[in-house]
């Protein structure tokens, strides 16, 4: 089978999906990509964009496969494509966080309704995104003044379902080389608002200022012109911090997390935690907030160990483990083999099913 992905935002977890479904799918995936950012404009312009590109080379290719950057009932609209199409949602513009208080764009909502529409089958990357999408969609209705689609709330959940990303953990070691005199923290989330980097900074000021023992390892994409939150905290944090910013190698990538202890999310946005699962797998203890998919991603057997319930339970969770990291160690490799059901040969079959099947239909 030959299946065309277009990904109009090709970068993070995106990427990496991509990548993986390229590498470890039996049929033969041609990626058509743009890279990741200007988001807005992507969702906007992309379809018109490759309608121009790649509407000849279509009729070669049995699936289409998008993602939710794009307007896919424009791009079938210009093209005329009517092949089975496949949308795979990482994160959709009914539930995603605004700054402070700014309104909700509706144009972006209805450009994710509509590509949902257009497609024959939606995946959703966890069953907490699909959730929320279900309920914010009928919220969504009630902004409509009047002739509202009624039909299209039924019609969209239909044809859409579940399906858990797969993960390449190839570059990742499957237990820690160093155990840590000192714990070291890890932040490998974007720069980026709705993973509240404030929120996890200032838990690590209260623990200093209690002269709390830690090291910090600070990872991540940057699109922020001026990250300020990050900047104040490499200056007070400076005698704590053994690496700060992005780094570009895989490798580089995969000895930082083997090296950390303890990765932390203070996320208000996530929908599948690509960037835990990984630190999970590379050996650290995940401390993560009771909301989100996380109850989802990690086993319930440690949801009273590793998740916690607002930011004074951060702080006192965090704390404890920092001060009894050794106490904890007899986790990990349960931990390990939790997420380990993520890796691409785990998950790549029900992908490949699911593309049959479409097709078949």
């Amino acid at each position: 089978m030959k299946i065309a992905f277009i990904e109009s935002f090709y970068g993070g977890s995106h990427k990496s999906f991509l990548d993986g479904l390229k590498k470890f799918s039996s049929h033969e995936i041609d990626a058509f990509t743009l890279p990741a950012r200007f988001w807005k404009w992507r969702l906007r312009t992309s379809a018109l964009y490759f309608a121009e590109q790649i509407a000849g080379d279509l009729p070669q290719y049995d699936l289409l496969i998008t993602t939710d950057m794009i307007n896919l009932a424009e791009f079938k609209g210009i093209t005329g494509y009517r092949g089975p199409i496949i949308m795979f949602f990482h994160e959709n513009q009914l539930t995603y966080p605004r700054v402070g208080d700014q309104s909700a764009d509706f144009h972006f909502v209805v450009a994710n309704l509509a590509s949902a529409l257009a497609a024959d089958l939606n995946l959703f990357n966890s069953r907490y995104q699909f959730d929320k999408f279900n309920t914010e969609l009928r919220n969504f209705q009630n902004h409509i003044p009047e002739f509202i689609p009624t039909l299209s709330h039924d019609q969209i959940l239909k044809k859409s379902q579940v399906v858990y990303m797969g993960c390449d953990f190839s570059p990742f070691l499957n237990k820690k080389l160093v155990q840590n005199e000192i714990p070291h923290i890890l932040w490998n989330h974007r720069w980026a608002f709705d993973k509240q980097p404030g929120v996890f900074f200032k838990a690590l000021y209260t623990l200093a200022e209690e002269n709390v023992p830690f090291k910090l390892i600070i990872l991540g994409e940057n699109h922020q012109v001026h990250p300020g939150e990050f900047f104040e905290a490499r200056e007070r944090l400076r005698e704590q911090i053994i690496h700060f910013g992005y780094v570009e190698t895989e490798e580089d990538y995969a000895r930082y997390l083997n090296l950390a202890d303890v990765v932390v999310s203070t996320a208000i946005q996530e929908n599948f935690g690509f960037a835990v699962v990984e630190a999970i797998f590379s050996g650290s203890l995940p401390l993560l907030p009771h909301r989100l998919c996380y109850p989802e991603v990690l086993d319930e057997k440690y949801h009273s160990y590793f998740l916690y319930d607002n930011d004074d339970d951060l702080v006192d969770k965090l704390r404890h483990l920092l001060l009894n990291l050794d106490r904890y160690a007899d986790f990990q490799p349960d931990l390990h083999l939790s997420v380990a059901r993520f890796d691409w040969s785990k998950r790549i079959s029900e992908f490949d099913r699911i593309f049959t099947e479409i097709i078949s239909s």
